[in-house]
């Protein structure tokens, strides 16, 4: 991704953005009025002339305006800069979301969480930061630039022209403070994600950790990557700092010695006092964009580094199938696999040429050895994967037709671990349908999973939180939860991945008697060893090497 395309894609903000410009244009002529007007002031004083002449006392006046314009389009433009940092970051930040969650289920298999967190989170930052407050200044800070040398030019052509000598140097310094930002820009980011990461998973594995008592090791673990951070971050930061003032300091040093070494030149030119004090200050003014400058080549090369990675997500292909294909209002449930072959990346093929047919309203169960690719079946009738070769259709359809949010609108999905999110059991059970929610579905759905008597018992029944993953219930409840979830949609196909396997023996039983009525007329495909689920099934298939094998009924 060039900054180009960064640039264009920047363009939705230019009125903001121009407008920043405007003021730190307008900011930057009044600095360039203001060591003129001092100068005046000055060499009037140096030469005798009254205090209280009229002249001196405009100028005077001139010199106040000026430095109260100066500091009123400055407060402007950093006001509206933040403004502008803030909106873009909002922007890209839902931009990269809405991207990375219309990407295939095996970019997140193969992604690291923390990656795309960081990226989200505090990496875009940079971005927006170098759009709204490194990228619209350059203007101003050129103009003060340009605007301080020709008025040196102007002022004594022959001492002038010592500036652009300094050019090499400054250039030199900028290309090595820019490659030693640019390495630790990406060192302090994979700390940062390291450090993410590890935040992230001592979360999600807390119980097992307290299980095993292993706190203090997880404890040292995160310190070292916060403290490795932290070391990376002051290293950046100083580099990022330094770099500016450094080359200011350069500037007026260069500035005191062409006046040291020049002083006579001016001198013997018969040059008024105001000319030589304008003189200095401008050599002075001079310092500020060349500062300024360098530290924005620092945050350009800290940029580039985000802009990669960012490059990384941006050019995967989203999944086929949004806002494309045919619409589907609602399947008759006839599903056939033909010649299906599949294998994860870099790992052998799970099956070849499988041919594999649920008629519409059938309920067929599939076992098979752990591994053999039952559920992976069921991630490809989503198109959470493409199969390598073969079709699958719905309704003598292939499935790659459909609009595939349509498509994914037939099934209601359990997998096999439960996926709950913090907050109510009824916002856990309606999750993702339209308002409103008719309390009567929430009831049914609930009583057909066999959740409705541990929800009575909780003081806040279906408006009890359950944290994170619910991790306030039980394993089996959880799975009730999640059942209920797909029972409340009333899809036509039904797709029960071990969905009982932490369900007590009753407690299926009586799911398996209360939903035989319920699931007529819709197609259901059951993963599961379990003899009562199997009890569901008009046919019992067993996936092996070589396909399925009729097992029962």
């Amino acid at each position: 991704m060039s900054f180009r395309f960064w640039l264009q894609w920047a363009r939705r903000f230019r009125g903001q953005l121009t407008l920043i410009s405007v003021l730190t244009l307008l900011s930057s002529g009044a600095a360039l009025s203001v060591p003129w007007l001092a100068a005046q002031v000055l060499g009037r004083v140096v030469s005798g002339s009254a205090v209280s002449d009229i002249d001196v006392g405009q100028i005077l006046i001139l010199l106040v305006v000026a430095l109260v314009a100066l500091t009123v389009l400055n407060i402007a433009a950093a006001i509206l800069s933040e403004r502008a940092s803030t909106r873009i970051l909002t922007e890209l930040r839902i931009k990269i979301y809405n991207h990375v969650q219309m990407l295939r289920v095996g970019f997140h298999d193969d992604a690291r969480r923390g990656d795309v967190l960081a990226l989200t989170s505090y990496e875009v930052g940079n971005l927006s930061d170098f759009l709204a407050g490194t990228i619209a200044n350059a203007p101003a800070m050129l103009l003060t630039a340009a605007g301080a040398i020709v008025i040196l030019f102007t002022i004594d052509p022959v001492m002038a022209a010592i500036v652009p000598l300094l050019i090499p140097a400054f250039y030199i310094l900028v290309r090595l403070s820019g490659r030693r930002l640019r390495k630790l820009s990406s060192e302090v980011r994979a700390a940062e994600v390291e450090l993410i990461a590890i935040a992230e998973r001592d979360l999600e594995m807390l119980p097992a950790i307290k299980a095993f008592a292993t706190e203090e090791k997880h404890r040292s673990e995160f310190a070292t990557a916060a403290d490795n951070s932290r070391r990376l971050a002051v290293r950046q930061a100083q580099w990022s700092v330094t770099i500016g003032p450094v080359m200011a300091l350069i500037a007026a040093l260069a500035a005191i010695s062409v006046l040291v070494v020049g002083s006579e030149q001016l001198l013997d030119a018969d040059r008024s006092p105001s000319d030589l004090f304008a003189f200095l200050l401008y050599a002075a003014l001079l310092t500020q964009p060349a500062g300024a400058l360098a530290k924005m080549y620092g945050a350009y090369q800290m940029a580039r580094g985000t802009l990669a990675r960012l490059e990384s997500v941006l050019e995967q292909e989203p999944e086929p199938g949004h806002q494309i294909g045919q619409r589907l209002e609602r399947a008759a449930g006839a599903i056939a696999f033909r010649k299906v072959s599949f294998g994860y990346p870099g790992r052998p093929t799970l099956f070849d040429a499988l041919d594999f047919d649920v008629k519409p309203g059938e309920i067929v169960a599939l076992t098979g050895e752990n591994g053999v690719g039952k559920s992976t079946l069921v991630r490809l009738l989503l198109r959470f994967y493409e199969p390598l070769s073969g079709t699958i259709t719905l309704d003598g359809t292939c499935i790659s037709e459909y609009q595939v949010q349509d498509l994914r609108r037939q099934f209601g999905y359990v997998p096999q671990r439960a996926l709950l999110f913090n907050g109510t059991i009824a916002d856990n059970i309606v999750f993702g349908q339209s308002a409103p929610h008719p309390q009567e579905a929430v009831s049914r759905a609930v009583k057909l999973a066999q959740a409705d008597e541990f929800i009575a018992s909780l003081p806040d029944g279906l408006e009890t939180v359950i944290g994170d993953h619910g991790v306030r219930l039980s394993g089996g409840q959880r799975q009730r939860i999640a059942l209920a979830r797909a029972l409340y949609s009333q899809p036509p196909i039904y797709i029960l991945d071990e969905a009982t396997s932490m369900y007590d023996l009753e407690g299926e039983a009586a799911f398996v008697e209360e939903c035989i009525g319920s699931l007529k007329g819709r197609t259901v495909i059951i993963i599961t060893h379990r003899p009562a689920s199997l009890a569901l099934a008009d046919r019992v298939l067993k996936l092996g090497p070589d396909g399925f094998v009729r097992v029962g009924r």
